[in-house]
């Protein structure tokens, strides 16, 4: 059972993180966080969640036909798939599945975070400040699109768990009896992570590589005091993270043998901050906008959203003087504080000597790494190597204070107090909340009445997100979609029909089975498409019927 304080600290995260997106929380099926862009993919994703027990193929979804295995051409983001219990079909429910996974997110960072630092035996101002920079830091709000970016907090919790498992602090180390059910349970949040998606997934799986292998070595060097349940739990929970990760890599080893995708040095090159990264804030960052913190201009603008890693000022100051006045032993901070520069110089990615001897090595020789062409959301863990650091020193604070002051003991929780309000300032959001159009009802009639494929018209960066929210209603196979990787019929469809409708959108409409295009008449009137509008069939083997918002075209058999 939660103790009195951890449940306070669950209700305090969650506080939080609704106060933050207040706008969520009182419209929570009709409005987004950020832009329509990516959180409509995902809220997509989200909502195809519901079809994991259904017929068919799980991991072929409805969009990008005739793709195969298309859901595993990003994050999945199945960790959050009990949400799917929610609610039906439809993009109100699905933005309402996604609303509540968003503001969970930063409330299970909070969360873990906070406990971690608990149990490595930091106070608990201390463990606050860990919980709201690890939740909030300026860099988070980055990627403020990004939910499977946001959903950190299963790292922070299984590091708690095995720490708390194996009875092992910072400050007196293995000290504590060991818990074997929490030991179980770090390693079942970890698998959970894992399901979330990737992007933060690899790295995450190479450091539970490291906990496992210091784990074993532990157990070598302290055999006569290891019991058997110590054991077994370890190995039934590594053999469970082992498992699941396993499951969730089968279908992108699929897609990579199928369609060949793969990442570029050049990718990594265009993605990789320069050192300014490392003190620039996103304009999302409430306490530094317009501030020297906020100068976007002096980054470069090919991947600009990649560059901004500022994890926060007081952050950064703690740490830094947690390397000298601290609770923590001076061979832990000695660790600590050469991990949070190697990660910092791993973060910056080809910037430093074109990560010849940083970044790329890993790129090239560690499995799955390749994937990654952003190194910059390797900060995530300069964050928490911060966040130690800091709360080594806001907990010597508290005892120095208590020895050698005569501070009154109620001031002093006060005191301490002042780190916590300092880092909550810097992760004040500025967002913008944005409502997504509803499907326009002559669309939904076509979804419901159409049983093939169907290709929606006009496609460009922003349409196909939102497409696919409204292909939530009823899931209809349709050759749009959306994601970081494309299949080669996609690529067809898009250079082939820029010109519907004519001899040679049709041969390759036919060629992939799609005899239904559907164009919508108010964006085609804003496009290069508004001349199918009014272009003549010519003989071409196409019917057409105009509805009040959409024109359907109906390719006729061979």
């Amino acid at each position: 059972m939660f103790s009195r304080e951890a449940t306070w600290v669950v209700f305090v995260g969650f506080a939080l993180s609704g106060l933050f997106n207040l706008p969520l929380v009182l419209h929570p099926k009709s409005m987004i966080a950020n832009d329509l862009g990516d959180p409509l993919l995902q809220t997509w994703e989200m909502a195809w969640h519901r079809n994991l027990f259904a017929t068919g193929d799980f991991w072929t979804a409805n969009i990008f036909f005739p793709s195969t295995d298309n859901f595993a051409f990003t994050d999945s983001l199945l960790g959050y798939l009990p949400l799917a219990l929610i609610g039906g079909d439809g993009q109100y429910d699905a933005v309402f599945r996604y609303n509540i996974a968003y503001v969970t997110a930063f409330a299970l960072a909070f969360v873990g975070a906070y406990l971690l630092v608990k149990q490595l035996g930091g106070n608990w101002q201390a463990a606050t400040v860990a919980g709201v920079v690890f939740a909030w830091a300026p860099w988070r709000l980055t990627h403020g699109s990004h939910l499977n970016i946001l959903s950190t907090g299963g790292i922070a919790l299984a590091l708690y768990a095995l720490a708390k498992g194996h009875g092992y602090s910072l400050r007196h180390g293995l000290k504590d009896e060991p818990k074997p059910w929490w030991i179980l349970a770090g390693w079942l949040i970890a698998a959970w992570q894992i399901t979330i998606g990737f992007a933060t997934g690899i790295p995450f799986a190479y450091l539970m590589g490291v906990v496992g292998i210091a784990i074993v070595v532990t157990i070598i060097k302290r055999w006569r005091q290891v019991t058997a349940k110590l054991i077994v739990f370890n190995g039934v929970g590594v053999a469970i993270f082992l498992l699941v990760t396993l499951a969730m890599l089968i279908p992108y080893f699929r897609v990579v043998e199928q369609y060949g995708f793969t990442r570029e040095w050049k990718e990594v090159q265009v993605f990789s901050p320069p050192l300014r990264g490392l003190w620039t804030a996103h304009y999302d960052t409430w306490l530094w906008l317009e501030t020297g913190f906020n100068r976007l201009d002096l980054l470069p603008q090919d991947g600009v959203a990649e560059m901004m890693l500022f994890p926060g000022l007081a952050v950064t100051i703690l740490a830094i003087t947690g390397l000298f006045v601290s609770s923590w032993p001076v061979r832990t901070r000695i660790w600590l504080g050469v991990a949070t520069l190697v990660m910092t110089i791993l973060c910056l990615g080809a910037s430093v000597l074109d990560g010849a001897y940083t970044y790329r090595p890993l790129w090239e020789h560690l499995p799955g790494f390749d994937a990654i062409r952003t190194p910059g959301r390797l900060v995530l863990w300069v964050i928490l190597l911060l966040v130690v650091l800091a709360a080594g020193a806001v907990t010597r604070f508290g005892e120095l204070m208590v020895d050698r002051t005569q501070v009154s003991l109620r001031l002093i929780p006060m005191f301490l107090f002042v780190p916590v309000l300092a880092v909550l300032l810097e992760g004040i959001p500025a967002r913008t909340y944005v409502s997504p159009l509803g499907i326009p009802p002559d669309l939904q009639q076509v979804f419901a009445q159409g049983r093939d494929p169907m290709l929606i018209l006009p496609i460009d960066e922003f349409t196909e997100y939102k497409y696919l929210l409204w292909s939530t209603d009823g899931f209809p196979k349709i050759a749009n979609g959306t994601s970081g990787n494309y299949p080669q019929a996609y690529n067809d469809i898009l250079a082939e029909t820029q010109f519907f409708p004519d001899e040679s959108s049709v041969a390759v409409l036919r060629k992939y089975g799609i005899r239904t295009v559907v164009l919508m008449k108010v964006d085609a009137l804003k496009s290069p498409y508004a001349a199918a509008l009014i272009h003549p069939l010519n003989g071409l083997p196409i019917t057409k019927q105009e509805l009040n918002d959409v024109v359907v075209f109906t390719i006729a058999a061979e």
